[in-house]
């Protein structure tokens, strides 16, 4: 499991834990609605409903080659991500010489989630998705997304320019289910001015240097948290800390569950003695600490790149930091949201969704992404460029490299384990439940959820 991103991602199926802003949950889990919904804005829309899809729903004639075609497309980019996406969806709405439309819909996972399965059983959905790398083993293993195995030879875009991992971490039995969006871990933001007036002079190295800086951090007169662990809704920072110190939530061959462990008893313990301190807020979810951020009183929070512009625009004084290491190293879980289409979708809006993303896949809008939300490229020609290379937030991002794992590789419950067993293990421990007693209820129904296939 403790493997780098670019040997854990080139095995036959990668599935990262959706968290991101951007992404979307499966009976997917959220933080991609942290990552899903990075626990911003309100879900906002750009173009028609998505329920309505195609040609059909928009009157145009279908045309083999996509032109002329208006295409819906679903998303759960909630935070402020979801303006910039938007504006590249309405700059690509204005310029494509093909007459393409494109009608972006952004709503919660959660919700998309629930409309996507009935949707494509009635042959509704839209023709364009952003999912998550742990979305693909259940709706590639289900035969509800399409295989895109000819999308570099029908658009001409440059394999050769994707990092390999990027690609490899999205395809299952030789195929390509998906084409890559983004891709990013997790890390730590913390507030300077907060650590200032506590005396601490950078941001802690490890899990127990977090611990004691929270301390220092907390005031309750003034309503202030030295840290978050949030409970549901954001990145599965527990996943990575369980990792970091040695210990494993799946066996090797993801077959059956290790959670219940002596190394996951004392990270637990851990998690257990910040809660009680006070140190850090009980319950709290991911939109609960983003808010707590915004509002200078938060000092530390584990996160993804999405955190930025919400921190900018509400002018926190905030640093980006790896995310601390534990006993066996420093551990981050990796993720990547991607295009993907729905089983069914027309040829013609096919080809249309196919011209969208190989215009998301060029090195000046992929770039932009970049320089305007601070995600690490995948692509060759935007890592090389100066100027992103110059880009403080991209650089600390780019640790993506260095730290981030695989979680669940090929398991189609995989986000169902981190949305339905982890997260309520830790807010159970932090509630004050016996550790060792919820670490064998949580095995054991991991252990349900594999037997089930």
């Amino acid at each position: 499991m403790k493997r780098k991103l670019a040997l854990v991602m080139v095995s036959v199926l990668s599935v990262g834990a959706l968290a991101a802003c951007g992404n979307t949950a499966s009976p997917i889990a959220a933080s991609q609605d942290a990552s899903a919904s990075g626990g911003s804005s309100a879900a906002s829309e750009t173009g028609t409903d998505a329920s309505a899809s195609g040609t059909e729903a928009s009157g145009q004639s279908a045309s083999a080659d996509g032109k002329g075609v208006t295409i819906q497309f679903w998303n759960s980019f909630t935070g402020s991500d979801g303006d910039i996406l938007r504006s590249i969806v309405d700059q690509y709405n204005k310029e494509n010489t093909d007459g393409i439309t494109v009608n972006m819909d952004i709503m919660p996972a959660e919700t998309l989630s629930e409309k996507l399965a009935p949707a494509i059983t009635t042959g509704t959905a839209p023709a364009l998705l952003i999912q998550g790398n742990m979305d693909m083993a259940l709706y590639a293993g289900e035969g509800n997304i399409e295989p895109m195995d000819d999308f570099f030879d029908a658009t001409g875009t440059d394999q050769s320019d994707f990092t390999q991992s990027a690609l490899d971490g999205l395809s299952m039995d030789g195929h390509q289910y998906m084409i890559p969006m983004q891709w990013f871990t997790q890390y730590l933001y913390y507030n300077k001015d907060l650590f200032k007036a506590a005396g601490i002079e950078k941001a802690p190295d490890t899990w127990d240097e977090m611990a004691e800086d929270a301390a220092k951090i907390t005031n309750p007169d003034k309503k202030v948290y030295g840290a978050g662990f949030c409970v549901s809704g954001g990145v599965t920072w527990m996943d990575s800390m369980i990792l970091s110190n040695g210990g494993k939530i799946l066996s090797d061959d993801n077959t059956k569950s290790e959670l219940n462990s002596d190394a996951n008893l004392k990270t637990m313990q851990f998690i257990q003695k910040v809660a009680n301190s006070g140190d850090t807020p009980k319950g709290a979810t991911g939109a609960d600490l983003d808010n707590l951020m915004m509002a200078n009183q938060l000092g530390m929070v584990v996160n993804g790149p999405w955190m930025v512009n919400g921190l900018k625009e509400n002018d926190i004084n905030f640093g980006v930091a790896p995310i601390p290491q534990g006993t066996s190293g420093r551990v981050g879980i990796a993720e990547i949201s991607a295009f993907s289409i729905p089983k069914g979708t027309p040829e013609d809006q096919k080809a249309a969704a196919y011209k969208f993303i190989a215009y998301w896949n060029t090195t000046a809008t992929c770039k932009e992404w970049s320089m305007q939300n601070g995600f690490p490229p995948y692509l060759k020609s935007v890592a090389a460029d100066s100027e992103v290379q110059a880009n403080e937030y991209v650089k600390a991002f780019s640790a993506i490299n260095d730290y981030g794992v695989a979680f669940g590789t090929g398991v189609k419950s995989a986000s169902s384990i981190n949305a339905d067993v982890m997260f309520p293990l830790v807010e159970n421990v932090m509630a004050g439940n016996d550790p060792q007693t919820e670490l064998k209820a949580a095995s054991d129904k991991i252990d349900q959820m594999l037997a089930a296939k």
